[in-house]
């Protein structure tokens, strides 16, 4: 898979900063010409769904706005520091078996 990740979205969950536990994010991405969802909280595994197109990717990622409150990819590595290196080799190693939504 292409290293290069194109973030359209990155959602972290919202209330953290209010006590919440649930330390979430949710991403949309385009990675190797596809799009995706990745999801999972900090120091869980990620998991993926790829869309078909932008448009379907941007569509869920309007609905996760309601609980996601939009942050920077400094906040994202922040939570996730190896993001690219999970989405390098997990998200390739789900495509081949077959474990991506």
């Amino acid at each position: 898979m292409d290293n290069d990740i194109e973030f359209l979205y990155i959602g972290w969950c919202k209330g953290v900063n209010d006590g919440v536990s649930n330390d979430k994010v949710w991403t949309a991405f385009k990675a190797g010409g596809m799009y995706y969802a990745g999801w999972g909280a900090r120091g869980k595994s990620l998991r993926f769904k790829q869309h078909d197109d932008k448009w379907s990717v941007m569509s869920v990622k309007r609905k996760k706005e309601q609980t996601y409150k939009e942050v920077d990819s400094f906040m994202l590595f922040s939570i996730f520091p190896d993001f690219e290196n999970v989405v390098a080799s997990k998200l390739t190693f789900d495509i081949l078996l077959n474990k991506v939504m």
